[in-house]
């Protein structure tokens, strides 16, 4: 029987018993895991017909000489192929499996949502598995590979891909990391200078006032900058605390300022996040609070309901009486939606156009239709006036209980087909999701 030899440089490989057998040569029954290890030392050991590895020991091999001929490599063998094949497959996998978890960890960013990203890499993944185009949804991937079995992967894509991506992520978190660094520098300044009235005071705060600045200035890391901060609020407190006996008015004083401050931060938020014209809330509001609340529906176990609601024919209420009067019976029916579901709990917003939301929290279908059910009775009776003219508008609505549905965005969906069968049926009308299909 021939024996083929392996030539290794003086070098130390550790290969762990699991991977020897018993009589201390290199298993070939588990190729998945040692090829993996170690590829480089994989490549040496070739297996020829009715031949057995053996592994030489290279620190008793003489130095100097020629190999033999029992100790030159041998030609690839086709195991040597699949052994190529399953390193690049796993290769493949794990930059799949990388591009994956990125998506699930995506943030905002100021051109690209979340949502949206995660879908982009996801395409990505499915086209580094199984050569899909990146712009192929998930239902063409199985379609489009078995009819282009020659299908290259875009890498140079990828890799551009990649770029703009993290590029826009770098420039994201760089901006949000400045304003947190400049907003507390200025913060703890201002309060210093408030604070400290007489030299003594004045000279302490100014030391670490001018400490945190040359940290602010030197873009030195957030630990270190949170550190002199603390530092300078400490001795900022210890001034305080010093003083607030006999300075009580002004201590008071400046809380009422920072009350003040906070409650224009809070009325900000809030004004961000209404619709101009209706004073509901807005889109981004509602999609934020549509995943929050089905977050924490599938986590309690309570029912839910979501209401789309749209204004029938307001095309011809501004084709006949002008854009003012569509604003007119837009802020009516806002009002109504808004008197319709009372509850502290109920989230109502303006979807977009002439169309309108509701997520009703803790709240079947069955106890949904009769509120559904009186919004639509009001608006059928309300006449809106305007310069002089009367107006009437119906409304049509689509409902979808949460139920089991998979996702925020499923949900969101049935309850928009339920809303277009109820255009569809002829309008002024309620339609719920089950009669949809």
């Amino acid at each position: 029987m021939g024996v083929t030899r392996i030539v290794s440089r003086p070098c130390r490989i550790r290969i762990p018993a699991a991977y020897v057998n018993a009589n201390g040569f290199l298993s070939s029954s588990r190729p998945g895991p040692a090829n993996l290890l170690y590829p480089a030392f994989r490549a040496d050991i070739i297996q020829r017909p009715g031949a057995r590895t053996e592994m030489v020991k290279f620190w008793k091999r003489e130095s100097g000489g020629v190999p033999s001929e029992t100790t030159r490599a041998a030609p690839a063998t086709p195991s040597d192929s699949e052994t190529l094949a399953t390193l690049e497959q796993a290769a493949l996998d794990q930059l799949a499996s990388v591009l994956r978890t990125w998506g699930q960890y995506a943030f905002d960013l100021d051109e690209i949502k979340a949502a949206t990203l995660a879908e982009q890499l996801e395409r990505w993944s499915r086209h580094v598995l199984m050569a899909a185009p990146p712009d192929a949804s998930k239902d063409q991937d199985e379609s489009v590979v078995a009819a282009n079995t020659s299908a290259r992967r875009d890498w140079a894509g990828l890799r551009d891909f990649v770029t703009r991506i993290r590029r826009s992520e770098q420039s994201y978190v760089n901006r949000q990391i400045l304003g947190t660094r400049q907003v507390m520098g200025e913060f703890v300044q201002t309060l210093g200078l408030v604070l400290a009235e007489d030299q003594e005071e004045q000279t302490k705060v100014t030391q670490v006032i001018n400490q945190l600045r040359s940290t602010i200035e030197n873009n030195a890391p957030i630990e270190v900058l949170s550190r002199e901060a603390m530092n300078a609020i400490e001795l900022i407190s210890s001034i305080a605390r010093e003083r607030s006996k006999r300075n009580q008015g002004l201590l008071e004083d400046l809380n009422g300022k920072l009350q003040s401050l906070r409650g224009e931060l809070d009325a900000a938020q809030r004004e961000n996040d209404l619709d101009g014209l209706t004073r509901l809330y807005n889109r981004k509001a509602f999609d934020r609070q549509l995943e929050r609340v089905f977050e924490l529906c599938k986590l309690s176990g309570q029912s839910a309901c979501l209401l789309m609601i749209d204004a029938d024919h307001f095309k011809r209420v501004n084709d006949e009486y002008g854009h003012p009067a569509g604003d007119t019976v837009l802020k009516r029916l806002a009002n109504c939606c808004t008197k319709g579901f009372p509850r502290k709990s109920d989230f109502v917003a303006r979807y977009g156009g002439e169309e309108f939301a509701a997520i009703l929290q803790d709240t079947s279908l069955k106890s949904a239709l009769p509120l559904a059910q009186r919004l639509l009775d009001t608006i059928r009776i309300m006449r809106i006036e305007h310069e002089g003219l009367e107006l009437d508008i119906t409304v049509s609505i689509g409902i979808a209980e949460l139920g089991t549905l998979a996702s925020a965005e499923h949900w969101l969906k049935m309850a928009d087909g339920a809303l277009y069968a109820a255009k569809k049926g002829g309008r002024d009308r309620i339609v719920t999701a089950p009669e949809m299909r």
